[in-house]
């Protein structure tokens, strides 16, 4: 039986083309209760700003460290696409109950299930973090993560119709340039100045309510502001507020709109669009030479709820419509050159509590529900949410190769982890997982592989696990097992053979990179290279589930001629006689790298030092933080060899990816600054003199600085 529906089916606050008729009252908090939740979120990591007085006050000494990004973004190579096939690049703008949730912060907290972190990234170009704040900056765990795995992160400046002051966007200041008079706005620069600072990639210009006066000075305020954030970073025009000064929803490009698309270079439309608009607005972007591919058309995934009252949400296509059927308006957007904008994908969650992962797959992967499903929309789950297999997202989507031109790394974590007992009662308050967002690493496409007609399967799990530098037993979170059964074939004793396809890669095979695997297999495996000339095939030589093994080789294919060969895809091959029992493991891989064979040896250049525990903050703000710095000892040659290395280099923490963090032996799990922010309960737990260890590990996964250091709490 459905549930009846809830007030989020209803009353969701995704634009639609009403919404400005109604301006939602302000009931909520009041400005000096914000402002204290404010200060609360900035000790979580979180930077936003609810005021134009708050976003013209900010300067960068007032920003925290743990409120800042370390992780650059990958630059993704090409994909690698089928001949005459299309795809659509995919951006998201994710809108998850108002976001800022507590999971999302850099210090772990200790959750019962899962929470959306998305998990098809390499099939995302571009994540828009969106809340109803004035100005959203995406917190740094989404922003690491993002990047990691070459997504660009964009932030959102959002002007309804409840927001005051909104002449102040537009104030500028007259100066001399040349001989010419030249106008300055000092929000464009504050707003330029705060993605440089926090370190994502461009802004959403999101403008919901007409401004005060006529005459506007929007065009002029978009220029100068694309001009400051520079060619590295984008602006996405959304489609609202026209040139007359009105909120009306395009929904699509036409003359109303396209000075302010043009301008910014990118529009993401409103979602109640037709083929007609997609087919007009690919020629308006073209006659004002905006590139089609930054065209991306809104598809709303709420859309396909239904409900017994309120106005019904449409999306491309008209009926059913988003949710499961998403990829369907991917599709035609891919056929037809241009772009998509999923509105809402975290919908999986909140729409199925308790199974948004299996409600994810079904949305990007045309996976069924399960059985039993339920939700709050009118009529049964299963019919209000069809399967749809045949158009998927993945199916249309553009995939991207994984890691960078002639950079990969993984580790397989997953956003969240577990824990053992000691942690979960000092940390983690009992609970059986815990967050670690912006730990996510590099995750590949887990489709299942058949043999034999379908009467076998193997499959790829990622697992909720444990991946420590502090500890002696670590665990696989890859593992590749059977995951079914069949006995007539099993006791044949037939030769059982499969690939399974891990990632997407596109990277020169001259013999420049190398690949490194740490794994542990039962002997029946390869690893295998595919080559844009063939396919290579590397044994793993392990008899021991529990040995862990180091796999090496140069990445070039065995002919004797490689010239503009490319690596387009990693796999592992099964090759075993009979068959193992569902769920039993044939190999487990650990962590995963390839990088240039000239890349520095960083062992013994770098230390860390100096940690120390200090209270912070008063009254409702006081806190404990774990201190440390870094020194180095590079002479010239070595530092121009680490810029030419094409490793990832952090403006934050150097050739830092993260510290590992432990105190008085519990695993505090991963830091992506040079400080860390401990729970209360934690250090008052502490008693006497702790042993605190610090592993600080490059973007490759190596261990380059360790410190252990004798430490007591400072006296009160």
């Amino acid at each position: 039986m459905a549930y009846l529906a809830g007030w989020k089916d209803i009353l969701r606050p995704i634009r639609d083309g009403y919404r400005h008729f109604f301006p939602t009252p302000d009931t909520g908090p009041t400005p000096e209760e914000r402002e204290k939740q404010r200060r609360l979120d900035q000790l979580k990591g979180f930077t936003y700003f609810d005021t134009f007085d708050q976003l013209v006050a900010w300067t960068e000494a007032d920003s925290d460290p743990i409120q800042k990004a370390n992780t650059p973004l990958l630059a993704r190579p090409p994909p690698v696409g089928e001949s005459g096939v299309q795809n659509a690049n995919v951006l998201i703008c994710h809108d998850y109950s108002g976001n800022y949730h507590d999971y999302e912060s850099a210090t772990a907290i200790g959750l019962d299930e899962e929470a959306y972190c998305c998990q098809y990234l390499q099939y995302v170009e571009s994540f828009i973090y969106f809340s109803h704040k004035l100005v959203c900056v995406p917190p740094p765990s989404w922003i690491n993560t993002l990047h990691r795995n070459g997504v660009k992160a964009f932030g959102t400046l959002l002007i309804e119709m409840q927001t005051r002051d909104t002449e102040s966007l537009l104030r500028s200041t007259t100066r001399m340039e040349n001989g010419q008079e030249r106008k300055d706005f000092p929000l464009a620069k504050r707003l330029s100045d705060i993605a440089s600072h926090y370190g994502f990639d461009g802004w959403l210009i999101n403008i919901e309510k007409p401004f005060p006066q006529n005459n506007l000075e929007l065009d002029p305020f978009l220029r100068q502001l694309k001009e400051l954030i520079g060619v590295n970073k984008e602006l996405i025009w959304y489609d609202a507020l026209t040139k007359d000064n009105r909120i009306s929803y395009q929904n699509g490009l036409n003359d109303k709109n396209i000075i302010f698309a043009a301008t910014c270079g990118a529009v993401l439309t409103n979602y109640c669009w037709t083929e007609a608009n997609a087919s007009a607005s690919k020629d308006v972007a073209s006659k004002h030479s905006l590139p089609i591919d930054k065209v991306y058309f809104g598809v709303d995934v709420w859309a396909q709820n239904t409900v017994d009252f309120g106005l019904p949400r449409t999306t491309y296509p008209e009926l059913k419509g988003g949710g499961t059927n998403t990829g369907i308006a991917v599709s035609k957007l891919a056929e037809m050159g241009l772009s998509a904008g999923v509105f809402g994908p975290a919908w999986s969650f909140e729409h199925f509590p308790g199974h948004g992962r299996e409600a994810e797959r079904a949305m990007w992967e045309g996976k069924a529900l399960w059985d039993g499903a339920t939700c709050s929309c009118r009529g049964e789950a299963s019919f209000c949410h069809p399967t749809n297999m045949d158009e998927a997202i993945t199916r249309s989507a553009t995939q991207y190769p994984a890691g960078s031109e002639r950079f990969f790394y993984t580790d397989f974590s997953r956003a969240f982890a577990i824990h053992d007992e000691r942690e979960a009662q000092r940390l983690y308050d009992g609970k059986n997982m815990h967050s670690q967002l912006g730990s996510q690493s590099l995750l590949p496409n887990l489709a299942p592989a058949r043999a034999y007609n379908g009467q076998t399967l193997i499959d790829a799990v990622v697992k909720i696990g444990r991946f420590s530098h502090l500890s002696e037993n670590v665990e696989p979170l890859l593992s590749v097992r059977g995951a079914s059964h069949n006995s007539d074939l099993a006791s044949k004793d037939q030769i059982f053979e499969r690939d399974l396809p891990l990632f997407k890669l596109n990277m020169p095979a001259d013999g420049s990179l190398r690949l490194y695997i740490s794994c542990d297999s039962l002997g029946c495996s390869s690893v295998y290279l595919k080559f844009s000339s063939g396919i290579k095939f590397v044994p793993i030589r392990g008899s021991d589930l529990q040995k862990l093994i180091t796999l090496e080789c140069t990445v070039k294919p065995d002919q004797i001629s490689y010239e503009n060969v490319r690596l387009q895809e990693l796999g592992v091959r099964v090759r075993s006689r009979g068959f193992r029992k569902p769920g039993d493991s044939f190999l487990n891989i650990y962590k995963i790298s390839i990088v240039p064979h000239s890349h520095p040896d960083l062992g013994q250049k770098y230390s860390i030092g100096n940690a120390q525990i200090e209270k912070r903050g008063q009254d409702d703000t006081e806190h404990w933080r774990l201190l440390w710095t870094y020194t180095n000892t590079l002479g010239d040659d070595e530092k121009s060899a680490l810029a030419r290395s094409e490793i990832p280099y952090s403006k934050v923490t150097g050739p830092f990816s993260y510290f590992a963090m432990q105190i008085d032996g519990v695993d505090l799990g991963r830091a992506y600054a040079l400080e860390h922010v401990l729970p209360n309960a934690f250090v008052e737990s502490l008693e006497g003199g702790f042993k605190v260890v610090l592993i600080g590990v490059g973007f490759d996964g190596k261990e380059i600085s360790r410190l252990e250091q004798e430490c007591v709490l400072p006296l009160a």
